[in-house]
């Protein structure tokens, strides 16, 4: 930012209870969303910056693992940090305990699911915990195993979950993960099918019967569903821009003013896409991850989300590819038939400059913003991220002078 700080700016910096109520009124959110937006601009105010210290977790991990199991001899080993994630700091470590109904202890590889300072997209770990909980066994995820939806045990809200073995990146894999990735073609056909079948089974889930407490239910046959994915957004790009921008004014008032009508929602992932993948050695998709923006849409979002050129490259002869797996079309077509669910492409136009908008508001916003604060572990890739928020303007400014 280069000249004087507006009194906006002022206040996206070091918000008010006025403003932040301001905020609340401006863009209807789902209660939980509504939740850590406002704490993140609380947090905001006491100007507290990223620490990368975290030199007591283990011990204060051991002591709340303790509580949870009731089991004072367990205990844990070789904690250490992840690489990748652009979003949450995430450890693994070997946890010594007795699984419920398990004759004796066992040593079992966990992972650990924490929020930094401030994310690129701010999100609530009781949802992503209750996603994980209601989609396991249907489709490949980690085990939730504990929560700690408030960080009063671990200093930030966390979850656990069983580690599973496996490969995002393909082979010779160098850049952001899921921006461009590269899958071989014997890569791509073992994997394709299964992609796409996945996705299937998550939009056809009967979440009805799930317990999801922390998702609000859109209305059926409204835009309810539409208007809080918007709200989400906008608000994320209000509170955390460093500039304005007149392609993201205009981006937002095309998408108010053609808000689809949801008969029917489903379980949409939110960031279904290569790198949010991993498979195992058998060439088999073994986890999903990335369930933290999942809520209860229109499928199109993925749809568009998974096709998007972004995530995606070109095979050997210049086709484009779906998550650099299979041709657009094709993965298109390959869902209607696998998930009965008709592809409507108009309102999967709606959905590609949604996801453009989307993609500026992280990068060009919240990822500056926080970097900008200090207030993350990936400062260097957040500020890289923005080239991408860029590419997501210049599309948003495409794709809406073609319709």
């Amino acid at each position: 930012m280069t000249g004087p700080r507006t009194p906006t700016e002022g206040l996206r910096h070091r918000p008010t209870e006025a403003w932040i109520a301001a905020q609340r009124a401006r863009f209807p959110v789902e209660p939980t969303i509504d939740e850590v937006f406002t704490h993140k601009l609380r947090k905001r105010m006491a100007a507290v910056e990223h620490s990368l210290d975290f030199s007591g977790l283990d011990a204060r991990l051991q002591e709340f693992l303790a509580a949870q199991t009731g089991q004072s001899d367990l205990r844990i080993e070789a904690l250490e940090r992840l690489s990748g994630g652009a979003s949450k700091e995430q450890f693994s470590f070997w946890l010594h305990w007795r699984p419920e109904g398990a004759e004796r202890p066992v040593r079992q590889r966990m992972m650990l699911r924490m929020d930094p300072t401030e994310a690129i997209v701010e999100t609530h770990r009781r949802r992503e915990w209750e996603v994980l909980g209601a989609v396991h066994g249907q489709v490949p995820v980690p085990e939730v195993q504990w929560l700690d939806p408030e960080g009063r045990a671990l200093g930030r809200p966390a979850l656990i979950a069983g580690f599973l073995e496996g490969t995002v990146r393909p082979p010779g894999a160098d850049r952001m993960s899921g921006v461009g990735m590269y899958f071989a073609p014997e890569l791509r056909a073992a994997l394709k099918d299964e992609f796409v079948a996945i996705l299937a089974r998550i939009h056809n889930l009967d979440w009805r019967r799930c317990t999801l407490p922390s998702f609000a239910e859109p209305e059926p046959g409204t835009t309810q569903a539409v208007d809080w994915t918007l709200g989400l957004w906008e608000r994320a790009w209000h509170e955390d821009t460093l500039d304005a921008h007149p392609i993201m004014e205009r981006a937002a008032l095309w998408l108010h003013e053609h808000r689809p009508v949801v008969a029917r929602p489903v379980l949409v992932h939110g960031d279904y896409r290569s790198g949010n993948f991993m498979y195992d050695d058998r060439l088999r998709i073994n986890a999903i991850f990335d369930w933290e923006l999942a809520y209860l849409g229109d499928y199109h979002d993925d749809l568009a989300w998974a096709s998007l050129p972004l995530f995606g490259c070109a095979d050997e002869q210049g086709t484009p590819l779906a998550s650099g797996l299979l041709p657009v079309e094709e993965f298109l077509q390959q869902y209607e038939r696998v998930s009965g669910n008709p592809v409507d492409r108009e309102r999967l136009r709606y959905y590609q400059v949604l996801s453009y908008y989307k993609i500026s508001v992280i990068a060009v916003a919240t990822s500056l913003r926080i970097a900008h604060g200090r207030r993350t572990h990936l400062d260097a890739m957040m500020n890289f991220a923005a080239g991408l928020g860029y590419i997501g303007i210049s599309e948003l400014n495409r794709l809406l002078d073609r319709i």
